[in-house]
């Protein structure tokens, strides 16, 4: 689908520096909401809608992305300045908004990390997880936003909305999953914080360049809730060759040289001031979202809602699911990934 249309391109040539001929590429990384890179000879910018077709209630909010990257950026977290949104339903159906564009490396894989140093592994991680505790640190409380989501019962409000979003679009039963929601709704931690939680905080969803992270990217899961929520994310991406059947089969800790699970945990642990005892709840909880959000993909790929797709791989999204299911299911998941 062509999205730059000529009023398209008019509307934002006449709202930011950019000329009517722009260029433009779309990023590989991402799944869910479509960023492409627009750019002339002077200036580059990245701008990001939703996918084409029929939306889930609530996802793929523009205007809630835009107000989110808006607020961190005045309060100097590491997000890219926002630029412009357009609301306007007699330009785009859809919503879209452009911000900066930050220059950088995306490390989405193994095989970009191999380019990196044990040393570089090392200073990046450090700057990865420094980042997300200043981002679990901000004071939200006193910020734009507070009234961003509900301050409590993250994790409650987690399970019934995933389970309710999987329910709407559901195609097959996964048993594995049914397995792991009954495990996490067993026991649920006490929420020790009210902070900005990202939603999917992974490297290949953070710009990195000098060896430190220099913008979170991707806030499209974010809301207010328990901090602990994206420790779990870290834990769970953060495979190793040890670990078998890791469902995060292109992590960029697959490449040797990253510091281990253990080290990111007592990292985090001391900059946030935060129990870990509970962290197989949080590892478990981000498995579990990873296998709603792959099948979510899965089924928008099978209903052609991205275009024209490789039939392959819109299988192996289908697989992904599984295997993530089959991990949130396991009864002893830290001594499987550890």
């Amino acid at each position: 689908m062509n999205f730059f249309t000529n009023q398209i391109r008019e509307y934002i040539s006449s709202n930011i520096d950019l000329n009517i001929d722009f260029d433009f590429e779309r990023f590989k990384v991402g799944r869910s909401n479509i960023t492409f890179k627009i750019f002339d000879s002077k200036n580059t910018y990245v701008l990001r809608r939703p996918p084409f077709g029929n939306k889930l209630e609530s996802a793929h909010n523009m205007q809630r992305e835009y107000k989110i990257i808006t607020e961190l950026s005045k309060n100097n977290l590491k997000v890219p300045d926002p630029v412009h949104l357009c609301a306007d339903k007699t330009i785009s159906q859809d919503d879209f908004y452009i911000m900066e564009y930050i220059d950088g490396e995306t490390i989405s894989d193994n095989l970009i990390a191999e380019n990196f140093s044990k040393k570089d592994k090392e200073l990046i991680t450090n700057s990865f997880i420094t980042t997300l505790t200043e981002l679990h640190n901000f004071d939200v409380q006193s910020s734009g936003l507070k009234d961003l989501g509900k301050h409590d019962g993250y994790v409650e409000r987690q399970l019934i909305r995933w389970n309710k979003q999987f329910s709407a679009q559901k195609v097959r039963e996964i048993n594995d999953l049914d397995i792991a929601t009954n495990i996490l709704l067993e026991k649920i931690p006490t929420q020790q914080r009210v902070s900005i939680v990202h939603g999917d905080y992974r490297l290949d969803n953070v710009r990195v360049k000098n060896n430190n992270v220099s913008a979170i990217l991707d806030w499209e899961l974010c809301t207010l809730g328990d901090p602990l929520a994206d420790l779990g994310t870290v834990i769970a991406s953060w495979a190793d060759k040890k670990e078998k059947d890791t469902p995060f089969i292109y992590s960029p800790s697959l490449s040797d040289g990253f510091p281990s699970r253990d080290k990111i945990l007592t990292l985090y642990e001391e900059k946030s001031q935060l129990n870990l005892n509970e962290i197989e709840f949080y590892v478990r909880l981000s498995f579990w979202k990873h296998a709603m959000i792959m099948e979510g993909v899965y089924v928008r790929y099978s209903l052609g809602y991205y275009g024209n797709v490789d039939k392959e791989e819109v299988e192996a999204f289908g697989e992904s699911t599984l295997r993530f299911a089959q991990k949130a299911s396991a009864k002893n998941l830290l001594k499987e990934i550890f």
